[in-house]
């Protein structure tokens, strides 16, 4: 095993555990593990942040909770990342973040949970036992307390590499050059702490009597998890007391204790939380207690220091630090059903003078659940339903949007509506394909995967880009293939004049007018480093914004419905109501409060209305 002396506070060797080859099966029920600090790096969550609204929430809600901007200190080269008191409650948020990425949309469903040190209140937050605002606060306090508790450089700490040597040889050798084990971290590496020259002592005797034990100085500022800590229990106990109207002790059974080694329970909780804090961590114990579950394992942290210590146990971990870790993933049923998952069956233009019996031919095709890195031109449909369907909603994204932006919805749309999600190549999973760039791309992919779901009633929702995308692919259709309903939002009639080419712009003229429409967040827009995640997507969008030109052909004769923001500077009332030269079944224009993203401003209120419209054309409702 090689050793990284790079490790922080708890100790953890920061092994890098290889993601499983593409085709591995994740199962939905899983086991999570977080690593605690010493894993944090510099852009720590930033893609997540950049990538999903559901990251940025997160990010919000804890940064809100402890009053300092977590994303900025992560993201940028802020000196506070190694700070103990800022570090854990980045960790922590980052880790909450991917957390929630994973269960919402991959469908993974944990049943066990476990973390090192730090990471010990990652999954007590995963499991439901605090509050994320709750989490924040106590690991600050925690990571305060703890800095405060010794004088800087007084104590030490180190890593012991001892393949093939019994754990209680060592302790008795150390204990008796007066340090003590402060993590049992796998079968073959122990962490040691205490006084400066304790620790020296226990190198040297170390030395004589194993020299064939490895010794790693740990670059720490204090002796953690030894009885230099006990000082600051009693203070941490009051501030794990402030949270107990709000904890859900009984939850804390999914999740194993650093102290004993075992899964919680609840009567103990607060109690062995405290001692957690100068006890030694015992995280063998940990992974054996989470090896009965005998489910899949992920380790979701900035970096993954656990799953080389798993692999000690012959127990391999799935890791996800970044986004795109999430490429080796399978899709869920949860969010593609499975007789059709992403059908990328190559249909493109040629669809439209496709007989039925063709299409049918093609929907039967192999479908293939991830397109291959580079490919060009595939979209991927995400599925999501509550019931049994009876119609299927496709809402198309707007420019720098991803189907995330959509994954709400399925909370509020009756269960009978089957939610599918467009995304675009280049992005999350995906993000080693080749973007579109060209608008008549766009529409023959997304015709080649809505094809073979029009066996079930649909409908058509999209916003800016995303409203001229479905437009054009519902007159793309096939004659007899058509949507109960087109649903269209923020955008100007398409025969109109087009506005001025923005994709060729500088880059920071391309963001400064972009932002006129309002949809980049600022903590995105203001923070370099995210802006850069963003910026790809969000330039090859515009440039098939701007590529888009009408040309007159028959227009789709369902229901329309037009949708518009009152305060929407990008687009006037007069070009909403332009689409009525081009939709010959339009029924209705609505405007909402709010500017151009009054999606995201009033959703419930957009939503409310789609839900009353999409009944009313409901394939099973029988006329009064």
């Amino acid at each position: 095993m090689s050793a990284d002396p790079s490790s922080g506070m708890d100790g953890t060797l920061h092994g890098h555990a290889p993601l499983p080859p593409p085709g591995v099966t994740a199962h939905a029920a899983c086991t999570i593990v977080f690593p605690g600090q010493g894993a944090q790096r510099t852009g720590m969550g930033a893609d997540f942040y950049a990538e999903f609204p559901l990251a940025r929430d997160t990010f919000a809600e804890a940064s809100a909770a402890v009053g300092e901007d977590l994303l900025r200190i992560c993201a940028e080269r802020d000196p506070r990342l190694h700070r103990t008191e800022y570090t854990q409650p980045c960790v922590l948020t980052m880790e909450i973040a991917a957390y929630r990425v994973l269960v919402a949309e991959y469908g993974v469903r944990p049943v066990a949970f476990g973390g090192h040190s730090l990471g010990e209140y990652a999954a007590l937050v995963a499991a439901g036992v605090f509050e994320l605002a709750d989490g924040v606060r106590l690991v600050r306090t925690r990571g305060a307390l703890m800095q405060r508790a010794v004088r800087e450089s007084e104590g030490a700490m180190a890593a012991l590499i001892m393949p093939g040597i019994a754990d209680s040889e060592v302790a008795e050798l150390v204990a008796a050059a007066g340090a003590e084990v402060a993590n049992d971290n796998s079968t073959d590496q122990l962490v040691i702490s205490g006084a400066g020259d304790a620790v020296a002592a226990a190198r040297a005797v170390l030395a004589e009597r194993l020299p064939e034990l490895r010794f790693v100085p740990l670059r720490v500022s204090a002796p953690f998890h030894s009885r230099w800590m006990r000082g600051i229990e009693a203070e941490f106990a009051e501030h794990l007391a402030a949270c107990a109207p709000r904890t859900r002790a009984d939850r804390a059974v999914a999740v194993t204790s650093n102290y004993t080694g075992e899964f919680h329970l609840p009567e103990t909780l607060a109690e062995h939380l405290v001692r957690q804090i100068s006890a030694p961590v015992r995280w063998t114990d940990n992974m054996r207690a989470l090896l009965r579950s005998g489910t899949h394992r992920y380790e979701i942290g900035p970096s993954a220091p656990l799953s080389k210590f798993f692999a000690t146990l012959g127990a391999p971990v799935t890791r996800i630090a970044t986004v795109g870790d999430l490429r080796a993933l399978p899709i869920q049923a949860s969010t593609q059903s499975e007789h059709a998952k992403s059908a990328a069956v190559t249909i493109l233009s040629a669809t439209a003078t496709q007989t039925g019996t063709e299409r049918a031919r093609a929907a039967a095709e192999p479908a293939r659940a991830t397109p291959p890195a580079g490919e060009t031109g595939v979209l991927t449909i995400h599925r999501r339903t509550a019931g049994t369907p009876s119609l299927r909603l496709f809402c198309w994204p707007f420019a720098g949007g991803k189907a995330a932006a959509y994954t709400p919805w399925r909370r509020q749309l009756p269960d009978w509506v089957e939610l599918c999600t467009i995304e675009l190549p280049a992005r999350q999973r995906h993000l080693a394909q080749t973007p579109i760039r060209r608008f008549t791309d766009l529409v023959d992919a997304s015709l080649a995967q809505v094809l073979p779901l029009t066996d079930l009633p649909f409908a058509f929702f999209g916003h800016s880009l995303g409203a001229l995308t479905a437009y054009e692919v519902a007159r793309g259709l096939p004659a007899g293939v058509e949507p109960r309903a087109l649903f269209l939002g923020g955008v100007a009639a398409p025969h109109l004049p087009r506005p001025g080419r923005l994709s060729g712009l500088p880059d920071h003229e391309f963001i400064a007018a972009v932002g006129h429409y309002g949809g980049i967040p600022p903590e995105v827009r203001d923070t370099p480093e995210v802006m850069a995640l963003f910026l790809p997507a969000l330039r090859s969008d515009f440039e098939v914004f701007d590529d888009y030109r009408f040309a007159p052909a028959a227009a789709p004769s369902c229901p329309a419905h037009l949708f518009g923001g009152r305060e929407d500077r990008q687009v006037a009332t007069t070009q909403l109501e332009a689409w009525r030269d081009v939709l010959p079944g339009l029924r209705s224009t609505e405007l909402l409060p709010g500017g151009h993203f009054f999606l995201v401003e009033h959703r419930e209120a957009l939503l409310g209305s789609l839900a009353d419209k999409l009944t009313a054309v409901r394939p099973d409702v029988v006329p009064a």
